[in-house]
């Protein structure tokens, strides 16, 4: 009877302990996988200036010459207001022309765009780095017109109406596409004892990059 009460206690002290040892082992952790986060959207908000160069293909009424087709050189500034998927803003551009050689259609009277200039509107869709716009609004340019001995040079004014589209290569650059139809009316030239009535209108083709600041 002495030695079975020494063996009991024994048993029970050991009952007790598993359990605590049990509380006492490291529980394994649930598997954590990181949090989701959305890429963040391309930011188009806010004033650019950039460059572009392209081709200029005019077209001439009342002269001779009826067409020319010029390298067009410039550049732009603007501001963009980014909301949502909807982009507006306003953009200003020079662009100098001069470099190219007019059709040759016999001689008589001539005409030349010495430089065009738009102050445009523009509203597009945004998907993330790729805008599509559409623009218009006011032109200016100078007209030269030319019989051969005498020349003159006139500034006139008209609108320009056109389509383009827009990259974002990284956070401030972008490079751009952008057609535009250009009209300035027509204006009255004497050239010596002949007075010639003169229009034009542009078709320009431009490639370019921008810069956000």
């Amino acid at each position: 009877m002495s030695r079975i009460l020494p063996m009991a206690a024994l048993g029970l002290m050991a009952l007790f302990a598993l359990p605590a040892e049990a509380a006492d082992r490291a529980r394994p952790r649930p598997q954590e996988w990181p949090a989701y986060a959305a890429p963040r959207a391309y930011n188009w908000n806010g004033f650019y200036v950039g460059a572009h160069a392209g081709g200029g293909f005019d077209r001439f009424n009342g002269v001779s010459k009826k067409s020319r087709n010029e390298m067009l050189l410039g550049g732009q500034v603007g501001y963009n207001v980014h909301m949502g998927t909807m982009l507006f803003g306003v953009e200003s551009d020079l662009s100098t022309n001069g470099f190219g050689k007019g059709s040759k259609r016999g001689g008589g009277t001539s005409a030349d765009m010495r430089y065009v200039g738009t102050l445009k509107a523009r509203a597009g869709v945004t998907f993330d780095r790729l805008l599509v716009y559409g623009t218009g609004g006011l032109a200016y340019g100078s007209i030269k017109a030319s019989d051969g001995l005498v020349s003159k040079t006139r500034g006139k004014t008209g609108y320009v109406v056109g389509a383009g589209a827009e990259y974002g290569i990284t956070d401030n650059l972008s490079a751009k596409v952008e057609y535009n139809y250009v009209s300035l009316g027509k204006d009255n030239f004497q050239l010596g004892n002949t007075r010639t009535r003169v229009g034009v209108t542009e078709h320009l083709v431009k490639a370019g990059l921008n810069y956000r600041f």
